[in-house]
């Protein structure tokens, strides 16, 4: 399959929500997607702002701060395509994805490729256009998502997954928290040429997502783990941090 038609324009802006969350809009000037909108209203704020026709809105997980502006977008914009998790359950009508599937965004000419990522949740899912991966809450930069209601061993095989797609895959994750990440892989390994040079790159950078894959293959410590042992450990120990 193919990601963007080399012709396009797209632009991926970040809009802030909550304390740390992102919630992705892309767009091409006219025509947007949105990716988990946990709350609708800054949402519906930038569609207003850059005078953007809302089409549909992609789903990783069930969490609340993902889905919690879903059913006033879907008021706001009644033709819009939700798509999410085949394996969770949600109150709005939804195209429910599972791994391998594609799914094409006409209006925007973009297509994505739907891979199965739990550990997180259960059901959570990423989407991926060959060029970029909107993870949500699986891999962060310099570090992962906590435990919920899927397993240690998923999130181990999660990460495996995504560190084999190719190195300039750009990750868009779903929270800021790099700055906390590097801090605890810091505290883990203080000479980390690296890590040290990752931590004052962006020492005064405010949003500092996406990354890329190979920016994380270096320097992330949960992609580092050669064995699932090393990766539960390693997780309990930020469980703790």
């Amino acid at each position: 399959m193919t990601g963007y038609k080399e012709n396009q324009l797209i632009h991926i802006d970040p809009i802030e929500a909550f304390q740390d969350n992102y919630i992705w809009l892309i767009h091409n000037d006219q025509n947007s997607i949105i990716v988990d909108p946990g709350d609708a209203k800054p949402v519906l704020s930038a569609l207003e702002r850059k005078k953007l026709n809302l089409v549909a809105i992609l789903i990783t997980h069930h969490h609340a701060d993902h889905i919690g502006g879903v059913i006033a977008l879907q008021e706001k914009y009644p033709h819009i395509k939700i798509f999410a998790p085949q394996k969770d359950k949600y109150d709005f009508v939804n195209i429910s994805l599972k791994n391998g599937d594609e799914i094409n965004i006409p209006e925007l000419q973009i297509n994505y490729k739907i891979i199965e990522i739990p550990g997180h949740t259960q059901g959570h899912i990423a989407y991926y256009d060959m060029k970029n991966l909107f993870c949500g809450d699986t891999l962060f930069a310099c570090g992962c998502g906590r435990i919920f209601d899927g397993t240690h061993e998923q999130m181990y095989n999660s990460l495996k997954k995504i560190s084999a797609l190719p190195k300039s895959t750009k990750i868009y994750c779903a929270h800021e928290y790099t700055k906390k990440n590097i801090a605890f892989a810091l505290s883990l390994n203080p000479n980390d040429v690296n890590l040290k040079s990752r931590e004052k790159l962006l020492s005064n950078v405010k949003n500092t997502i996406p990354s890329s894959l190979e920016e994380e293959l270096k320097t992330n410590p949960f992609l580092k783990c050669t064995s699932f042992e090393a990766f539960k450990k390693l997780r309990d120990l930020k469980d703790q941090y």
